[in-house]
């Protein structure tokens, strides 16, 4: 393997895409967790290599959520929809109050804040499919709030 860095990330990604695949595959069963946790580990190294964050958490986060969704919830965290609920959460780059109030105008903003507004878009994407299986808590509050902001964000 090159020591080139977007070598390295391509290399990580052809194998989360490989294992991501599969780990969707109904007729896996149980195993699909098994490839999602490879490709996890792959996306990861992907990352390490210099994939940006909000790209890679958005893969994450949509495999976690389909898989949730096709297999239900488990004890680890890894597939536990309020413990994605919370990462998803955590990842976006503004607070629901600062989004509030950017998408108002926000076709007048500076490109830097819609892209900021357009990356909590991306990363809400997956919690439309697990939120039926949140329990109720302050945080599926909190992420009801942005997926009702979701439907106005560019």
């Amino acid at each position: 393997m090159v020591d080139d860095p977007s070598t390295l990330i391509n290399y990580w990604l052809s194998v989360w895409e490989l294992n991501s695949f599969y780990a969707r595959q109904p007729e896996q069963g149980e195993g699909q967790r098994v490839w999602a946790e490879t490709a996890m580990y792959a996306l990861g190294r992907a990352e390490a290599a210099g994939l940006d964050t909000t790209s890679a958490n958005a893969s994450r986060f949509y495999l976690r959520a389909g898989l949730i969704s096709d297999l239900g919830s488990m004890g680890l965290s890894l597939w536990n929809p309020d413990v994605l609920a919370a990462d998803i959460l955590a990842a976006l780059p503004l607070q629901l109050e600062q989004a509030t109030e950017w998408v108002t105008n926000w076709q007048q903003r500076p490109r830097t804040e819609i892209l900021a507004l357009r990356r909590c878009k991306n990363l809400l994407g997956p919690a439309q499919y697990i939120r039926d299986y949140l329990s109720t808590t302050p945080t599926a509050r909190r992420l009801d709030q942005w997926l009702t902001l979701r439907e106005q964000l560019p």
